[in-house]
């Protein structure tokens, strides 16, 4: 929380303000996973006001509908969008599962569950038990002999054979060999989504972070294939059971960035209001949707939970920082930022640690220079 990211545990302690837009997704789930649908969202705010806190929020109602979920940041080194075979690897090892959320490698259980699922079958009565399921007939022969080669080394008469599943695993990871796994990325999607499906999943909820950072491509040949990889998503019908959630800074999403998604207009057609009112209109069903600001209520009452947290955290009592200051600190923030999430929960954090080692502590003496502080950090960040 001093870096200004709540933890991923609990997110619930921190969630106010968003009550429709989670009524909102907590209905598209539950639809997903009962008719068999799919649906893609941005998900636009600038930074500092709490996206990668929405979708940790969001991941954790889809676990709850029983998805399997998984949450990667965009980067143009690391995770550029416009090479997907890069993208798609981090996405299978962010997978987490209702059934273990606590597990490191979800991908290994989520296998296992398959191997014992077939168990007692010999390799040739496994292909056939994958001819024989309607949802799993969409498998291609590569998808299906992997499935067949992992089932046959996890119920080996002798026992499980870790080295043998681990290489199959990494094929599933595209760490094997990305051209052999990803010789047809959506092909490979919609095969792993009919798996996890036919496995008892409700669908697969994947959310990539910081989607702005297609904008940071240098070549506009490489933007170009980012957007269109957005695009397919957008329009590929075999995704059923898929939601793609797409966080971004209004830059991208705009049109006033001459990098961003209006330079493609085929993607920029298919997520603006087709009858031309503009992309702020209010409505949930809408391809994009604003993050709302919080106001200096909400972000009072932020401040004032991190600080029951903190105390409990130390089983220190911080009597000094009262709610008098906290809302001074929230309507200085508010008139400093266009009401910043982050700065407030740094500035809260770094208004605790210097109440916990000073008793006598004015906080009206020194919250306006914490956020000042707070604020130079964060310009240095956005410049890197």
């Amino acid at each position: 929380m001093r870096k200004g990211t709540p933890p991923r545990d609990d997110v619930d302690l921190f969630a106010i303000g968003r009550e429709e837009l989670v009524d909102y997704f907590r209905e598209k789930f539950s639809e997903i996973a009962k008719y068999d649908t799919q649906g893609v969202k941005f998900i636009s705010a600038d930074y500092g006001h709490g996206k990668t806190h929405f979708l940790d929020m969001l991941a954790k109602i889809a676990l709850e509908q029983n998805f399997i979920v998984s949450i990667v940041t965009l980067d143009r080194e690391n995770a550029p969008f416009n090479k997907l075979e890069k993208v798609i690897p981090l996405i299978m090892k962010g997978i987490t599962t209702p059934k273990s959320k606590e597990k490191v490698n979800s991908l290994e259980q989520i296998l296992d569950e398959w191997a014992e699922k077939v168990k007692g079958l010999n390799y040739n009565e496994v292909l056939f038990y994958i001819d024989d399921q309607q949802e799993l007939q969409v498998l291609p022969p590569d998808f299906r002999f992997k499935l067949a080669d992992y089932a046959k080394a996890y119920n080996s008469p002798i026992g499980k054979s870790y080295e043998e599943c681990l290489r199959i695993e990494k094929w599933f990871r595209g760490e094997e060999t990305k051209s052999k796994t990803f010789k047809d990325i959506p092909e490979f999607l919609t095969s792993f989504i009919q798996l996890v499906k036919h496995l008892g999943y409700s669908g697969f909820v994947v959310m990539l972070d910081e989607a702005e950072s297609i904008t940071l491509l240098s070549k506009i040949t490489n933007r170009d294939q980012a957007n269109e990889n957005l695009r397919q998503i957008i329009d590929n019908p075999e995704f059923r059971g898929f939601y793609f959630i797409f966080a971004s800074t209004p830059s991208f999403l705009s049109g006033e960035d001459d990098r961003g998604a209006q330079t493609y207009p085929a993607l920029w057609r298919r997520i603006t209001d087709p009858l031309g009112r503009g992309i702020n209109q209010r409505s949930l069903e809408k391809i994009i949707i604003e993050l709302p600001e919080l106001n200096e209520s909400q972000l009072k009452t932020i401040a004032l939970r991190i600080k029951k947290i903190y105390e409990i955290a130390y089983n220190k009592s911080l009597d000094i920082v009262t709610d008098f200051h906290f809302g001074k600190l929230s309507k200085y923030i508010v008139e400093r930022t266009d009401n910043s999430v982050r700065t407030l929960v740094r500035s809260t954090v770094m208004l605790l640690d210097e109440a916990s080692q000073n008793d006598e502590l004015d906080a009206n003496l020194i919250y306006e220079g914490i956020v000042e502080n707070i604020l130079q950090s964060e310009e240095y960040q956005r410049a890197k």
